[in-house]
């Protein structure tokens, strides 16, 4: 009985850790599950060659590598992330990671981008003002 309560018990923790889906949850956005527990980080994200998506993680010198491919993130956001768009932006906010291989100091780090607040749009051209993204992720994203 103790053995059934306790591997029961550690089910429900991965489910809810991993972001599996529940009633009105959205699905793990994720290809991979993460090895680390999930953060939240200011950061800016961009693309570019080479790594097509990365975060700044503003505070710091490190940059992490998007797992997430740009079809996979929301609407609102992809017209930004456009190299070759005039909309083209780096976008600020907070950011859910979640860590999709172990830490190597001096490497690149691939993370899940689960979900994002408080998201705020800068054009890389410098041609108009910042301004804050209303609808900025959908509501019932991962959360750690």
């Amino acid at each position: 009985m103790r053995t059934s309560i306790h591997v029961g018990g550690l089910i429900l923790g991965l489910l809810l850790t991993t972001g599996a889906q529940s009633a009105g949850a959205a699905p793990w956005p994720c290809r991979s599950q993460p090895v680390e527990s999930c953060f939240r980080h200011h950061g800016r994200l961009s693309s570019q060659n080479g790594i097509a998506l990365r975060i700044w993680l503003i505070g710091t010198t490190r940059v992490v590598g998007l797992e997430n491919e740009i079809d996979e993130l929301p609407v609102q956001i992809r017209k930004y992330l456009d190299m070759t768009s005039p909309e083209h932006s780096y976008i600020y906010g907070d950011f859910d990671l979640c860590p999709v291989e172990p830490d190597k100091p001096g490497h690149l780090r691939r993370v899940c981008l689960a979900g994002a607040e408080k998201l705020v749009i800068r054009n890389v051209q410098g041609s108009r003002p910042p301004f804050r993204l209303l609808s900025t992720w959908p509501a019932d994203a991962h959360r750690k």
